[in-house]
């Protein structure tokens, strides 16, 4: 073992011996936050309201930063991964005990009578005999030496603690990742829902201004028909919307950690489109992923610890050697309860110590088969991690590439949309005035309404792609 080895172990042990001798002397119990207590209940209808966990009452806009906090103070499957992180950090500080000795206190007292059957004609018996012992002892048993098993388990403990750590690190990742597009999902259907009343509320003013002229008889009864269709198209459009825009709450709501399953649908902010500012180049990006992915990083402990789980295999070809002691009394007293006459009763101290040496010279070919099985699952680990590192590059640069289509794309429906709504103000005026065709007023409304959606969708998928971009990064806020 080199000398930074020996270091750096020494350092971790001095670092932890205090805090699990806290552990063993004061004890304690794990303690968390208990989860709502509807989950409790088979019947949800007989659930009060604080039973649930929901978004509290008067709490204003919901922001998508405020949506980030509210999801990683109560999602669960997050959640989950802090008590696997706790886990794995109890095991860790199991692995140091093994550097301590082990001792044991017991006391143990036993009884004995012995009653002999009657002797001679006269029936009269010889007496009965008892005998007690009293035992205490305060063994303790100390590993000195194990072939650096201990050492190799304890930094695997060690590494499978930080592992645990990055995955909690990355379920934070995706989940900000997924609450982002949840949340901007939300306000896609909301615009979509917006955009479809105004494509009924312009078909109904036509619609009771055609039935007004052709009560005149100044327009046929199929323009009145056709507004007639179009409102009622919008009308179901409506439906569909009004549909997703729950559906998109209720993701989000089970996100956040909402037993009730649903966010209320007044506390969303308006639809702002944020900065497109894009200047930095990929390889930027690709650094920043491989030095801050934090389930790559998870994927090397994981190579980590598996590397000493190979060293501690090889320990077990090493003899052991430990030491031991003992300190206590034994107290013996016996007598005949015929006639209740006892011998005096001894007291005997008693103190031992010693070492024990012990090399398995040969154990069936068990060892050589762990040892096999541990490199096995090592050469297992480093494939994970290289197909884990070209996904992590191939993830950032897709990303990166949609983030620039979608920036180009935000551009152009955003000019389109003026276009098409200067376009369907002339139609509708020269409609009126009776110089162009119903035909082309349905095709300059729908072509409105088109352009308006795509040009929302393209501010949700750049929102959207920002959010992927920053995962793919690793960055989590």
């Amino acid at each position: 073992m080199t000398c930074e080895c020996s270091r750096a172990i020494f350092a971790f042990v001095r670092r932890h011996t205090s805090m699990a001798a806290a552990v063993f002397f004061l004890g304690g119990c794990y303690s968390y936050k208990p989860p709502p207590s509807a989950i409790s209940g088979d019947t949800y209808t007989a659930l009060s309201e604080k039973a649930h966990a929901t978004l509290p009452t008067a709490s204003g806009q919901l922001s998508l930063e405020k949506a980030r906090e509210i999801a990683l103070a109560n999602n669960p499957g997050y959640l989950a991964t802090r008590h696997s992180m706790a886990a794995a950090t109890a095991r860790f500080h199991q692995s140091l005990s093994a550097y301590l000795p082990t001792i044991t206190a017991s006391y143990n007292q036993t009884e004995n009578m012995y009653t002999p059957q009657s002797q001679g004609g006269i029936g009269r018996d010889n007496g009965g005999h008892r005998w007690d012992q009293k035992t205490g002892l305060i063994t303790g048993r100390w590993t000195i030496f194990n072939g650096l098993m201990r050492t190799m388990d304890m930094l695997a403990a060690l590494h499978a603690k930080r592992g645990e750590e990055a995955l909690n690190r990355d379920a934070r990742r995706l989940l900000i990742k997924t609450v982002s597009i949840a949340y901007n999902n939300v306000l896609l259907s909301r615009e979509n829902i917006r955009i479809v009343q105004a494509d009924e509320v312009f078909n109904t003013q036509l619609r009771d201004e055609a039935k007004l002229k052709f009560d005149a008889g100044a327009v046929p009864l199929s323009d009145v028909l056709n507004f007639e269709i179009r409102v009622n198209n919008a009308r179901t459009s409506l439906i569909a919307e009004k549909y997703n825009f729950f559906m998109a709450r209720s993701v989000l709501a089970e996100l956040m950690g909402f037993t009730n399953g649903i966010v209320p649908e007044d506390i969303f902010p308006p639809l702002k489109p944020g900065a497109d500012q894009f200047s930095l180049n990929v390889g930027v990006y690709l650094d920043t992923a491989l030095k801050n992915r934090p389930d790559l990083k998870a994927f090397r402990e994981t190579v980590d610890a598996a590397k000493y789980h190979v060293y501690s295999r090889w320990g077990a070809f090493a003899p052991t050697v430990d030491v031991f002691g003992s300190w206590g009394y034994q107290r013996n007293a016996d007598g005949y309860f015929g006639n209740f006459q006892y011998r005096p009763r001894t007291q005997d101290r008693s103190f031992n110590y010693g070492f024990e040496a012990r090399w398995v010279l040969f154990s069936g070919g068990e060892r050589i088969a762990r040892l096999r099985e541990a490199q096995a699952v090592l050469a297992q680990k480093q494939e994970l991690l290289t197909e884990k590192w070209i996904g992590v590059v191939a993830e950032v640069r897709q990303a990166y590439a949609d983030l620039k289509r979608r920036i180009e794309q935000v551009g152009i429906y955003k000019e389109t949309l003026s276009y098409v709504t200067k376009n369907r103000s002339l139609v509708e005026e020269s409609y009126k005035a009776g110089n162009t065709s119903i035909t082309r007023l349905n095709e300059a409304q729908r072509d409105l309404v088109t352009a308006d959606s795509d040009y929302v969708r393209a501010i949700i998928d750049l929102e959207n792609s920002k959010a992927n971009l920053a995962a793919a990064v690793g960055v989590d806020n």
